[in-house]
């Protein structure tokens, strides 16, 4: 698919100068300018993750809005900008450029006057997915003057705003015969359908609108119903991010009327695993990419599954100032992650550490009646393979007095 840019201004490198935790140090994607990675931070509570994001988020709104043009970007203290003609009665007193962004291209330069053509979201750890109750039809272009403009947070309530105006106005076009926008519309509610059935693993769920009150309901495989606000806060965050990027490409391919075109631009998300399980956290960000190809990520967070689930990407480690490469990330277990890079003492939980520490001692002892007293007393507790390593233990003791 032909870029929207002919270079789009990705963020190749993060120099960081001071994250009020850690200072001085580079993450560097390492890629040439007609590529980009996504970036992952993660590191241990108060490493400066979030401080981060917040800051990257700045620096890309503040070059949105035309408001840091100079050759070196960076954010300001205060969240003062100043503008290419500022005097010294009007710039700011302090400069604090704490976090650089280093982008493939010079392009970000005019970044400003295309604002409603790139995608640009910030999803801070307390998003959920929460829409405005809708009372009548609004006219086609009300959401499109809120691209570019409104948080993430806000332009997420109006989801069902959009939906209802798609619906109706698929009707209008119907009866108008506007064939193109009617398979349009058609096309937007089949990809939407699909990503549904894929989040909730349910090929049979199906989108069904209600006209006379203006609902959407999901009618899942098994006959339940339920709405978008009834959702529970793992599908609720997730949904969050999706749908929020929905609307924006969606308004782009619109402007732009291409319906297959994959727009650019930047996605934070600040510990996307919040409120998701175990498989929803090693599924969000691969899902996210997949959908949105040329979106660059870059993410806060704790999960192991999350930096082992995404190819092209960097990982940096804000606890020791180091990427986990691929070998690292990609070929290792959970455990392995938790123990290297998440604080993690081992891999065993504080209860099988009490086991395997009375095991070893009664083992020294070769003290056969203590490591039945062991199966015994943490019967319900002892997986198989602990329970045969201890029966192993006995035998061989056994052995060595007979």
């Amino acid at each position: 698919m032909q870029s929207l840019f002919p270079l789009f201004p990705y963020i190749k490198t993060l120099r960081i100068n001071d994250c009020y935790t850690y200072q001085g140090f580079t993450i560097d994607t390492g890629v040439d300018n007609d590529s980009f990675k996504h970036i992952i931070i993660t590191g241990k509570n108060g490493s400066g993750k979030t401080t981060i994001l917040n800051r990257i988020a700045l620096v890309l709104n503040g070059i949105r809005a035309g408001n840091l043009p100079n050759q070196t970007i960076r954010s300001e203290k205060n969240s003062i900008k100043p503008s290419s003609s500022s005097n010294k009665q009007n710039s700011p007193k302090k400069q604090l450029n704490d976090v650089e962004l280093i982008f493939n291209s010079d392009y970000y330069q005019r970044l400003a006057t295309i604002r409603t053509e790139f995608v640009f979201s910030f999803f801070d750890v307390n998003r959920s997915a929460q829409f405005n109750d809708v009372k009548t039809v609004t006219t086609r272009t009300n959401l499109k003057l809120s691209l570019g403009n409104s948080d993430s947070a806000s332009f997420i309530k109006k989801f069902k705003q959009y939906l209802v105006n798609k619906k109706v106005y698929e009707a209008f076009d119907m009866i108008e015969l506007q064939t193109e926008r009617v398979n349009e519309n058609k096309r937007f509610f089949d990809d939407f359908t699909q990503i549904l059935r894929r989040i909730f693993h349910d090929e049979k769920l199906e989108l069904e609108f209600k006209k006379e009150t203006f609902e959407f309901f999901l009618k899942q495989g098994d006959g339940r119903k339920i709405t978008f606000n009834q959702l529970s806060d793992g599908f609720s965050a997730f949904l969050s991010i999706l749908i929020d990027l929905l609307m924006r490409t969606d308004l782009i391919r619109q402007q732009k009327h291409d319906f297959s075109y994959n727009p650019n631009g930047f996605v934070l998300i600040d510990e996307p695993e919040t409120h998701c399980h175990l498989a929803m956290q090693y599924e969000i960000l691969p899902f996210i990419a997949s959908l949105f190809p040329n979106i660059q990520l870059i993410i806060a967070t704790h999960s192991p599954a999350v930096i082992s689930s995404l190819g092209n990407s960097v990982v940096y480690d804000l606890s020791n100032q180091q990427l986990i490469t691929d070998e690292q990330r990609l070929g290792s277990s959970y455990s392995e992650l938790m123990i290297q890079h998440f604080g993690l003492e081992n891999e065993f939980s504080p209860i099988a550490d009490k086991i395997i520490n009375e095991v070893q001692d009664a083992v020294l002892e070769n003290n056969i009646e203590k490591l039945k007293q062991i199966i015994i007393e943490n019967d319900k507790y002892l997986t198989p393979s602990l329970r045969l390593e201890i029966e192993s233990r006995i035998i061989e003791i056994q052995s060595k007095k007979s």
